[in-house]
């Protein structure tokens, strides 16, 4: 599983794309594929954090695979929405990556993630950009998936991240369902919540950036994470719901708003929706 941190909610499906892109053989006139479709993340959350509003977002979303080359590039586009505002833009968010590996075995991919962002609603909205490595362990009884990240806002930001996912393939007809159910404990610092802190005041009053900076720069538990994407595949379209269940951990809290801010670091239940389309350019 990928860890977007690009927007977590945003890319669930990208992580699905490529792992399994990896594991079917791809025609040597194949130039690139493309991959694109649109998202709907009805809690939009970050390590299961809201903003106040809990939020939903709406997605389009295109990824582009060099398939020989192993590279790849993704652009999404977010719209947000909730009960005192109507849908408007939000963020941009575009990666760069490189994937390697094999079908069995040891795989991953290395990237670099930029973000644009209209409003800073969104809880992740100080982050300016990151950097990411993942690694899986390939094999048929259950993938390893690790994660490391350095998110850049006023500080850097790192976070760690280890799971397990045990793919199901089931084939009907022309039909293909893949259900992945997957465990993951998330790790990391929480410096951006301090520039997030700073750029919205709760209930209106100013949250103080000194109550909360010895905690956000601790190493520590962030969430737990676990959900079952299920994809229906039928020639080149792609339909994909993941649901999925968050405990947040160690939310950070500012003196006379614990209240507050605790509320947005709640256990989450949430189902995200994607509807793609896959389509390769071939030589000639």
């Amino acid at each position: 599983m990928k860890h977007i941190i690009i927007l977590t909610a945003l890319c669930i499906f990208l992580g699905f794309s490529l792992s399994s892109q990896a594991q079917i053989e791809t025609p040597k006139k194949t130039i690139a594929t493309v991959i694109s479709g649109l998202s709907y993340s009805p809690k939009l959350h970050y390590y299961g954090r809201t903003d106040e509003l809990k939020s939903s977002a709406l997605m389009p979303t295109v990824l582009v695979q060099f398939d020989s080359l192993g590279l790849y590039l993704t652009g999404s586009t977010v719209f947000t929405t909730n009960t005192v505002q109507p849908l408007e833009y939000a963020a941009t968010v575009t990666e760069i990556g490189y994937k390697f590996g094999k079908k069995q075995g040891i795989a991953g991919s290395i990237y670099g993630d930029k973000f644009f962002y209209q409003n800073k609603t969104l809880v992740q909205s100080a982050l300016q950009g990151q950097v990411g490595l993942n690694l899986s362990h390939l094999n048929k009884v259950a993938n390893i998936n690790l994660t490391s990240i350095a998110a850049f806002s006023d500080k850097t930001d790192f976070f760690a991240s280890a799971g397990l996912e045990h793919p199901i393939v089931m084939r009907t007809g022309k039909s293909v369902f893949v259900v992945t159910p997957t465990a993951v404990a998330n790790a990391g610092t929480q410096s951006f919540t301090n520039t997030y802190f700073k750029n919205n005041k709760f209930l209106g009053i100013p949250i103080s950036n000194q109550s909360t900076t010895q905690t956000t720069q601790v190493f520590n538990l962030l969430s737990y994470e676990f959900s079952m994407p299920v994809v229906w595949v039928f020639n080149n379209i792609f339909l994909v719901a993941t649901p999925g269940y968050v405990m947040p951990q160690n939310v950070v809290t500012t003196s006379g708003n614990t209240e507050v801010v605790s509320r947005n670091g709640t256990n989450l239940f949430y189902v995200n929706l994607s509807l793609l389309y896959s389509f390769k350019v071939k030589k000639g």
